[in-house]
């Protein structure tokens, strides 16, 4: 199991006992995934995802408590923002490519607590369940692969292609969400396509970093590795100058196309 560093790991800490003091035995697990999971964590780049899985429904009026009170947890001195979603167990159960949720916590942006009631769902959560199943960390109840279901592929594939065209339209909006130069969106744009090309590939799940390195061995264009190399510097936190637009847009079309095919 992946070790989580001290102050991120008290954090979560605070995360799962409030969990618990709220729901009580409505709390089925929580669930630890993204690259604080996987060994892929880089204060002031990365985020802390994590989800939860309750057995009922809430009214919106208790799932915007809990959110509130999960955005009042002060967030480590030493990095990290919480990218917190609730789900219902019987939402799980029935494929969705918009899985509806109970409150969204996010620290880094306004609103930091959204709630789920009435709203169409979030398709970035058909990426989450998958990632959790296959990375993620119980940090409380069952294994994750006890919780969240084998996912539908192709729903998995079409979510991912989403996502990547919302990096792209996005424009300096980029990095885990948060309002960064266009260095930033290209960096994520390049690591998040090598880590869909070796998923598509190879058909494992993981984080950005093990994508680049992935690509890095098996791809010879010289051009990618530059790609590569910019864009891991930049999520390292270190300065460096952008990634050519014209490189990361040709890269970009050809993960699309490679999406593409893979969708039939």
């Amino acid at each position: 199991m992946q070790e989580v560093p001290r102050d991120q790991q008290r954090y979560l800490d605070r995360v799962v006992s409030t969990l618990r003091d709220d729901l009580g035995p409505e709390l089925i697990g929580v669930y630890l995934h993204g690259s604080l999971a996987m060994g892929a964590f880089t204060p002031g780049r990365s985020d802390i995802d994590a989800l939860a899985v309750c057995t009922t429904r809430l009214s919106a009026e208790r799932s915007t408590q809990l959110g509130e009170a999960l955005a009042a947890i002060p967030t480590p001195g030493s990095g990290g923002d919480l990218e917190f979603t609730l789900i219902a167990q019987a939402t799980m159960r029935v494929p969705s490519e918009a899985p509806a949720f109970e409150v969204h916590v996010s620290t880094h942006e306004e609103p930091f607590v959204v709630d789920g009631h009435n709203r169409p769902g979030d398709e970035d959560l058909v990426i989450h369940f998958a990632m959790a199943r296959a990375r993620g960390i119980s940090l409380y109840g069952p294994e994750p692969t006890e919780v969240f279901p084998e996912p539908d592929q192709a729903s998995l594939i079409r979510a991912l292609r989403g996502d990547l065209e919302w990096a792209r339209s996005s424009g300096a909006a980029g990095w885990e969400g948060h309002d960064l130069p266009e260095s930033a969106s290209m960096a994520y744009q390049v690591l998040n396509g090598a880590r869909i090309l070796r998923y598509l590939v190879t058909g494992e799940l993981g984080s950005k970093a093990e994508g680049a390195a992935w690509l890095e061995r098996n791809h010879p264009n010289p051009d990618i590795h530059a790609l590569l190399e910019a864009a891991l510097t930049y999520q390292r936190g270190n300065a460096s100058d952008p990634p050519d637009s014209r490189l990361v847009e040709a890269f970009v079309d050809r993960v699309e196309a490679t999406l593409r095919v893979a969708e039939g």
